[in-house]
């Protein structure tokens, strides 16, 4: 029975004790709240840009294409047994040579412009619409012989094509006579543009050489 009392009281002790201690225990301050660790923000994705890779143009070399332009050619040198002047026309544009000491002036006839002479010798040149030459040195022809007062047509003896003294042209030689070959004329020329242009020349035996110079110093441009 004794036994059982010194248990109690052993127990009741136990227990006083152990709330004398606790009430002496220092007070637990109250736990902090836990700071949740700081997420850190993933920053929005920024799309990468892709490094740009210039486009290479595709080079074209073009070769510039290469005029080269022909000068034109210079003004023939025209060679004469005589002394030479020059008569130039700038419309249809042509030229031709006459002795230097002749004297010279303008045919006064339709399409007559320009003459030179020396006595008996005597060179006449026209322009004149046409389309046939001989018809149109004819024509001419006649029309020098009515200033005399006759009216006739005159004959054409002959007719060909010669080279004038440029070395290219290829012109005209007409042979003509009328009043039963008391007139003769001897016409050197060409047709350019629409136009006969003709030069006549007398057809004396001692100057036909030196009519034929003059007819195929004749240079068109």
């Amino acid at each position: 029975m004794l036994k059982n009392k010194s248990l109690v009281i052993v127990s009741i002790l136990v227990l006083v004790l152990a709330v004398v201690a606790m009430a002496c225990a220092p007070a637990t301050p109250p736990a902090k709240p836990e700071t949740p660790a700081a997420t850190p923000e993933t920053p929005a994705a920024t799309p990468e840009t892709p490094a740009a890779t210039p486009e290479t143009p595709a080079v074209t070399t073009e070769t510039p294409a290469v005029t080269t332009e022909t000068p034109a050619a210079p003004a023939p040198e025209i060679v004469t047994s005589f002394e030479a002047a020059t008569y130039t026309n700038e419309d249809p544009g042509f030229t031709i040579k006459y002795p230097k000491t002749w004297e010279a002036g303008k045919v006064s006839l339709p399409g007559g412009v320009f003459y030179a002479k020396s006595g008996d010798d005597l060179v006449y040149v026209a322009v004149r619409p046409a389309t046939d030459f001989t018809a149109a040195a004819t024509e001419f022809l006649s029309d020098l012989i009515k200033l005399s007062g006759v009216a006739l047509s005159p004959n054409v003896d002959s007719s060909k094509t010669v080279t004038f003294l440029d070395g290219k042209t290829q012109g005209n030689e007409i042979m003509l006579s009328a009043l039963f070959g008391a007139k003769k004329a001897t016409v050197y020329g060409v047709i350019k543009d629409g136009k006969a242009i003709m030069v006549m020349c007398g057809t004396s035996p001692k100057s036909l050489a030196l009519y034929s110079e003059i007819g195929k110093s004749l240079v068109v441009k």
